[in-house]
């Protein structure tokens, strides 16, 4: 069975124009995901910087808390840098033992 020219035509526009579609999604999408990873890069800097001004060299210890910090509002991660010494900010940050109560 031989299908219309018509109906190939218009079966190759259809397709053409999903084409198009899915790679305007995909470069939206992309660009999205290329902003946040700016703003959290940017944040991690940001939180670095300012535990190395408050508190000297990062060390291991510091570096395990980063990214928790970055999870964050600017203004909270602000605050508790400046107003907590190195053991309050390490203790407000250790991970918790599931296995405590």
């Amino acid at each position: 069975m031989e299908l219309s020219p018509l109906y190939l035509q218009r079966l190759e526009e259809a397709t053409q124009r999903g084409i198009e579609q899915g790679i305007q999604l995909g470069i939206e999408q992309c660009i999205q995901q290329g902003i946040e990873q700016g703003i959290q890069q940017s944040k991690r800097e940001l939180v670095e910087s300012m535990l190395q001004v408050y508190l000297g060299e990062i060390d291991e210890e510091l570096a395990q808390i980063i990214d928790p910090l970055i999870q964050l509002e600017p203004i909270e991660i602000a605050r508790l840098i400046m107003q907590l010494d190195r053991p309050e900010l390490l203790a407000r940050f250790e991970p918790k033992n599931p296995t405590e109560s």
